[in-house]
């Protein structure tokens, strides 16, 4: 992740810059030319960072294990996946107390929706929207201070 830099902005979220290159510059196939960010996977950021919440943790995981360069998208793509896997822990947890499970799944996919909105609307500036304290998780696993296998 050398030549990316971060910084806070105002109420916790981060911006993230990724390397920018010119057209001319992407010559292999993992560079998308026409996005001027560099990628793994061949997509533009615009549509991979809100593609990681469309479904619970399917996107997400197969956008993390593929892309590695492109900070912003990785960063969305754990957001969403540990948004999922709580919503689904609680849901099972609490599936004997009446509607709360449905409760549950139904604000998980409206912070979904919401994360997805914020992730296409901030491509341009690559700010990256936290959701709370998942987002303040994700962020750490990315920049490197705490330690899972992805």
């Amino acid at each position: 992740m050398s030549g990316h830099r971060y910084e806070s902005v105002g109420d916790g979220n981060i911006g993230v810059e990724s390397e920018v290159i010119t057209p001319t510059q992407g010559t292999g196939t993992n560079v998308n030319d026409s996005v001027g960010y560099e990628t793994t996977i061949p997509i533009h950021p615009r549509i991979l960072a809100p593609l990681s919440y469309i479904l619970p943790l399917a996107p997400a995981l197969i956008i993390l294990l593929l892309e590695r360069r492109n900070t912003f998208v990785r960063l969305h793509a754990w957001q969403s996946i540990i948004l999922g896997l709580l919503a689904g822990t609680a849901s099972m947890l609490l599936f004997w107390i009446p509607f709360i499970p449905s409760l549950i799944q139904v604000a998980a996919l409206f912070a979904g929706f919401l994360c997805a909105y914020h992730a296409w609307k901030d491509s341009d500036t690559l700010t990256f929207f936290k959701l709370g304290v998942i987002g303040e998780f994700a962020e750490r696993q990315v920049l490197g201070t705490t330690v899972l296998p992805f």
